[in-house]
């Protein structure tokens, strides 16, 4: 086995405790320390950031207390002074606990990427100073969303300062790598922005609350511009947003207001100019449930009453064509596209489906129609009629699940006669679906029985195979959907299934514990099983060089497993446990898998764990288990040219961090820190951390 690391962080005890608050008291500046640094802050600003601050510190300030202004002001741009504290020295076993002044103070201006104030050694501390400090972005509320592109080169983050103060920030990497903020968009009374950015991260999609979509577009400098595509009537306070997505081909723009049903389908043009095709048309999906909406790239659905409508959109025209009309007898309930838009299933009220096809010429018909029973059936405790409740096309088109609430279930497709007819009834379903190729059906028939049937390209469906696992109530395919696992709680092994050498299937091997089974799954090769147990333990099991599922590593916690997954690659994995402690598990040279690394955290709390991409780092975070809504900490490990993994960075911060996240492109590490000692309607400040991991580490 690899040399296991260790490293901890301090222990907190009650003694330990009493000391840091006698600390912190004696540390702490009287009141008139904060107006001091207040003033000296004022100088700097801007008149206009000057008054707006003031307003903000005389809410802050104790009763008889009272604020003056100077009139000699620098019209130079303030740095922003976060409102919340962090830690200034690392908190380990040897070193005695001594806390630095803490002054507070709410304003409204904000610390630039690439311009960060000289005190931000009291936003954080590390331990090693093993990463780069980039840029950091803060608001005096909170923090809705702080996410990377897909490329890495971008860093989206939405928030607030106040109730009505709300901001979307985009900063990027330049070529040089340099980062910067390009944009910081206001929402202006409002509670959430949404955004999305397109596949070329050029041109930045945000929906306001009030339904207003905005179209950012990069210019030639670089910079965002800005510019209102379309506008909603008002919403109420209440009402659902509404929704608006790119369309998967990235050259239309869909939005729905559920609260009318309208949908509005916008086209860019060579000038990258977006136009709404459907200026003259009212399209509405209206019927007895929400609708659910997402966008298409070339036909989209829609139903109104009895009504069902297709629509193709036309580019040349700028227009939608109504290419397909039908009424039918009862009022729509729903409706569905295909991924494809080959396909499309028609929901009357009551128990039937119909389906639609569209031909090579791009003309759309009704093929067919499954009826369910007309029955009583007790749901929810009361005595209704029988409806269909959910139903899939999988991913060729090909087949049908439909599944209704007297738990029966009809699989239907195409004949070779290119008709579409029921091909297999199945009674007393408790759960169906499709694997992700569409090549197989699993349903689940009560606890411990599963059935299992092929969906062959000729039309064909096979006899099915049944599984029984008595107390199991979970299975899933592996990746190439050639195994199986089952488990569940009331069963203390996960099961590993796959087919002899006739197709039949058969139990390949057993994953025992001493309770239930929480949760379980392959890896990518497929070659070895994680399990988590309700007895505390992880367990990997993988197949030898004989191709036997007899190798085994068994990870111990002392208290519940709160989780643990394979990497990306499958050739790693982590264990998390309410214990505090995390560990890294890997194969060896043998390729036999082995604990490589563990950290215990005593007197913190780990919410979360991940490797990047490259199977090369290694994130956990979390809180104090204390008091939750003070200290955080993000702890980097890396593995070096030895194969053995070691603590590189130590980042501890005075306020719970909410996320830390890789780059995709594994360069970058984000940090969202949240101050939860505020109201219960706004928090008082949150803060997004970006940092460089050098290519030392990399390597």
């Amino acid at each position: 086995m690899q040399p296991i690391a260790q490293s901890s962080l301090r222990s907190i005890d009650g003694s330990g405790l009493k000391k840091d608050k006698d600390a912190l008291a004696d540390g702490l500046k009287p009141i008139s320390g904060l107006v001091a640094n207040f003033n000296k802050c004022i100088r700097e600003a801007s008149k206009t950031d000057q008054n707006h601050t003031i307003k903000r510190l005389k809410k802050d300030l104790p009763a008889g207390w009272t604020t003056s202004t100077e009139t000699d002001i620098d019209h130079r741009k303030m740095q922003q002074i976060v409102g919340l504290s962090f830690s200034t020295n690392h908190l380990s076993p040897d070193t005695t606990s001594q806390q630095p002044d803490i002054e507070m103070i709410q304003c409204d201006s904000r610390i630039e990427p690439g311009n960060i104030a000289p005190a931000k050694s009291e936003i954080f501390q590390c331990q090693a100073n093993n990463l780069e400090f980039i840029t950091m972005a803060s608001f005096g509320g909170y923090i809705l969303d702080a996410c990377f592109s897909p490329t890495g080169k971008t860093l989206l983050i939405s928030g607030c300062d106040s109730l009505n103060d709300h901001s979307l920030v985009t900063c990027r990497q330049g070529d040089d790598g340099n980062w910067s903020e390009k944009s910081r968009s206001k929402v202006e009374d409002s509670e959430e922005i949404l955004f999305q950015l397109n596949r070329l991260e050029n041109t930045l999609l945000s929906i306001t609350p009030e339904g207003h979509l905005n179209v950012s577009t990069l210019n030639s400098y670089d910079h965002w511009k800005k510019t209102r595509v379309l506008e909603h009537p008002p919403l109420e306070d209440g009402d659902e947003q509404v929704k608006a997505r790119f369309s998967p081909l990235q050259d239309k723009i869909m939005s729905c207001n559920p609260l009318t049903g309208k949908i509005n389908v916008l086209h860019v043009d060579g000038n990258s100019q977006w136009t709404l095709l459907n200026p003259l048309g009212d399209i509405r999906q209206v019927g007895l449930t929400a609708p659910e909406f997402n966008a298409t790239n070339n036909y989209l659905i829609t139903y109104n009453g009895t009504k069902v409508t297709i629509w193709g959109c036309d580019d040349q025209s700028n227009c939608l064509e109504n290419k397909f009309e039908k009424n039918y007898d009862s009022s729509i309930e729903d409706c569905q596209m295909s991924d494809d838009e080959q396909h499309a299933l028609i929901f009357p009220r009551g128990n039937q489906v119909f389906f639609l096809a569209r031909d090579v010429d791009g003309n759309w018909s009704q093929v067919g129609e499954v009826r369910h029973s007309a029955q009583i059936v007790n749901h929810c405790n009361e005595n209704v009629c029988n409806r269909i409740c959910k139903a899939y096309l999988n991913n060729s088109g090909q087949y049908a699940l439909t599944h209704d609430l007297a738990k029966k279930c009809i699989i239907s497709g195409y004949d070779d006669n290119g008709a579409w007819v029921e091909k297999r009834e199945i009674p007393s379903c408790d759960l169906v679906s499709f694997s992700i190729s569409g090549r197989k059906v699993l349903a689940r028939l009560g606890r411990g029985s599963f059935k299992i049937w092929g969906c062959h390209s000729g039309n064909r469906l096979d006899k099915g195979q049944p599984l029984e696992h008595i107390g199991s109530d979970r299975a899933c395919f592996s990746p190439s959907e050639n195994l199986l696992l089952s488990f569940g709680n009331l069963t203390n092994y996960a099961c590993i299934w796959g087919d002899d050498e006739d197709g039949n299937l058969i139990e390949k091997a057993r994953i025992c514990h001493q309770r239930g089974i929480n949760f379980a799954r392959f890896n990518g090769q497929e070659d070895s099983v994680l399990s988590i147990s309700r007895d505390c333990t992880v367990k990997v099991q993988w197949l030898d060089r004989d191709g036997k599922w007899q190798g085994q590593l068994m990870v111990q916690h002392q208290k519940r497993i709160d989780f643990a997954d394979f990497s990306i690659s499958g050739r790693l994995a982590f264990t998390v446990s309410m214990d505090g402690t995390a560990c890294i598990l890997g194969r060896d040279d043998n390729s036999e898998w082995t604990l490589q690394a563990i950290t215990r955290h005593d007197g913190y709390v780990i919410q979360g764990a991940l490797f990047n991409k490259l199977d090369n780092h290694f994130l956990t975070f979390g809180c104090s288990d204390k008091d939750h809504d003070k200290s955080g900490f993000v702890q980097f490990w890396s593995i070096g040219n030895d194969g053995k993994w070691a603590e590189k960075e130590l980042i501890t911060l005075a306020h719970p961090v909410e996320i830390a996240k890789f780059s995709p492109d594994s360069d970058h590490i984000m940090i969202h820190c949240q101050n939860n000692s505020g109201s219960a309607t706004l928090p008082r400040g949150a803060t997004a951390l970006l940092w460089k991991i050098p290519a030392s580490l990399s390597a």
